[in-house]
């Protein structure tokens, strides 16, 4: 028996804005992990955990939606939008590391006070 495979389309302007969005964040990040490194216990505290496991679902994400982009768009007929064609094995994987970095996030704020967007 074989699956049907599973499609989402994505529009390109967004996946741009995600992508700038994601790299600012990663500006941040950098500050708050050398910060850490300074600190001689930084490497052994649970915030170091969250900002290097942050850094490393931000890029695994980003080098993903480089790649999507990189596909030639598609017009959206209802919206006339450009817009990518993403299986839903991506877009599952987009959508897991989205949610954890939501995760690491929140508790980076409530615990820590560390917020990852510039003011």
């Amino acid at each position: 028996m074989t699956e049907a495979k599973e499609y989402y389309y994505l529009p390109l302007e967004d996946c741009h804005h995600r992508i700038l969005e994601c790299l600012d964040i990663r500006k941040v990040l950098k500050y708050y992990i050398q910060d850490q490194v300074m600190n001689n216990t930084g490497w052994d505290s649970k915030l170091m955990m969250l900002l290097t496991e942050t850094y490393a679902i931000n890029c695994r994400y980003v080098e993903i939606m480089e790649e999507l982009v990189l596909t030639p768009p598609n017009i959206n007929e209802e919206t006339e939008q450009e817009v990518i064609t993403i299986d839903g094995i991506k877009y599952s994987m987009l959508m897991s590391y989205s949610k954890l970095m939501i995760v690491n996030e929140t508790e980076m704020k409530t615990d820590y006070g560390v917020t990852l967007y510039e003011h």
